[in-house]
């Protein structure tokens, strides 16, 4: 999502309100508003009511026996209008040429041995789908799936390739890092330092909300998988010993 370094969103500069809609994802109040803007409480709770009959906030259940403030967490929109861009738009010819050099990559990766994971389908959303003869950017929604369908030889291939990462050079600051690495890798490539290109993923919410369209689908049907996956477990602190291993 971009927009106008102008524009205005519930009375305010959009940069501000953006500004105001990254500081909290789940518990937003009238207080935190008034620190950010500069504003007072009263206004705080005017602008959060206008921002929920906007669509871009909703209020969170008030707790029993609670004396505590009001407070809103953001919606799907919200989110988008937190993640905004402000920069210039670029012309359909430029658009629809980084959108042909994107599904090539597709296909690099779904052939290439050296990618752990396969993209499933794409989905354009966005101003993409105007008439207009500028775009705001190119918003793309992906499906991964593993390449390795048995689950536990998939898990063993994703350590191999942290590790051999590791090896080369690169620094995992926790072990969950390590473990989104080969899927991460998969998602830079796609991007392609692109500044135009915004990537998602399908089950984030934002499909619901607007119009969009399936653009690529693998001929293979397999489950696709969310993408930055939690560990279920656990994992135990590496000693100084496995300090070559990550694993």
């Amino acid at each position: 999502m971009r927009i106008k370094p102008d524009e205005v969103v519930a009375g305010f500069p959009a940069r501000e309100i953006r500004e105001v809609l990254r500081q909290s994802v789940d518990c937003l109040s009238a207080r935190h508003a008034m620190k950010i803007l500069g504003i007072k409480t009263e206004q705080g709770i005017q602008l959060l009511a206008r921002l929920e009959k906007g669509g871009f906030l909703e209020k969170n259940p008030a707790l029993p026996n609670s004396d505590d403030e009001q407070s809103w967490k953001r919606t799907v929109k919200g989110g988008a209008l937190a993640n905004a861009l402000f920069s210039t738009p670029v012309s359909r010819q430029s658009a629809e040429k980084r959108m042909r050099e994107f599904l090539d990559r597709v296909q690099q990766v779904n052939c290439s041995s050296r990618f752990l994971y396969r993209v499933r389908k794409v989905v354009v959303f966005g101003s993409f789908l105007s008439d207009a003869p500028f775009v705001g950017d190119l918003d793309l929604a992906v499906d991964l799936c593993p390449k390795e369908k048995d689950s536990r030889k998939h898990s063993e291939l994703i350590r191999a390739r942290a590790n051999e990462a590791a090896s080369c050079g690169r620094r995992f600051r926790i072990y969950v890092e390590a473990l989104r690495f080969a899927e991460q890798e998969v998602i830079m490539f796609l991007k392609a330092r692109s500044r135009i290109l915004q990537l998602t993923r399908c089950d984030d919410g934002v499909l619901t909300i607007t119009e969009s369209r399936v653009i690529y689908e693998s001929p293979e049907q397999d489950r696709a998988v969310p993408m930055n996956p939690v560990p279920k477990e656990r994992v135990r602190r590496l000693r100084k010993s496995d300090a070559d291993c990550l694993f």
